[in-house]
């Protein structure tokens, strides 16, 4: 095989979404966990080594590789080590849920859910107490108007929290967390979110 051939991609960051207990680590979109070491692996067996990676926050990274005869394929994993963190997240989710519940009993406001996604679906199939929440969320104007699938909640513009003064946002967005939160103050100042 000739070298001198090259390719670029881009994957998420999923062992940081994974440590950061980020429920879209592993879902319909994300079916395989692909963290560095694996995709060294992967690129190794196949006669490519990186030469450049750029990292986006913890949300992605870059790769730049290019066709290397001389690459060794080995690969370094420590399952032990990342069923534990499968487990952590599923138990902190559990606590989480227990937490929110108990919030939106406690909370004489309206209750929203950010994201109509796999964030909103998974918290709800885990036992969020859904007919507690008026409306989930997303800035998608595809998906608003319609209903959550799997769910019997409506989607709304957050525009519809901009004038009010009693509302609750529950906002589980992962690494997305911080950009939905300023939207939504800058909308809003008075809006009361619960980060996850």
């Amino acid at each position: 095989m000739g070298g001198g051939g090259q390719m670029g991609f881009s994957l998420p960051n999923m062992q940081k979404w994974l440590e950061n207990k980020g429920i879209n680590c592993l879902n319909f979109e994300h079916t395989i966990f692909l963290n560095e070491d694996t995709i060294k692996y992967l690129l190794h067996k196949n006669h490519f080594s990186i030469i450049e990676k750029t990292y986006f926050s913890e949300h992605s990274i870059f790769i730049k590789a290019r066709l290397d005869d001389t690459a060794k394929a080995q690969i370094n994993l420590d399952y032990n080590a990342h069923k534990k963190l499968f487990l952590d997240l599923h138990h902190h989710y559990t606590a989480l849920i227990e937490q929110l519940n108990s919030l939106l009993e406690q909370r004489d406001a309206d209750a929203y859910l950010f994201g109509a996604h796999l964030f909103s679906q998974y918290l709800i199939y885990n036992g969020l107490h859904s007919q507690k929440i008026l409306h989930i969320l997303d800035n998608n104007p595809n998906k608003q108007e319609k209903r959550l699938y799997g769910t019997n909640l409506s989607v709304k513009s957050p525009a519809i929290l901009k004038d009010k003064d009693n509302a609750f946002v529950i906002l589980c967005a992962g690494v997305y967390n911080n950009e939905i939160e300023k939207d939504l103050k800058t909308m809003n100042p008075h809006l009361e979110i619960f980060k996850c």
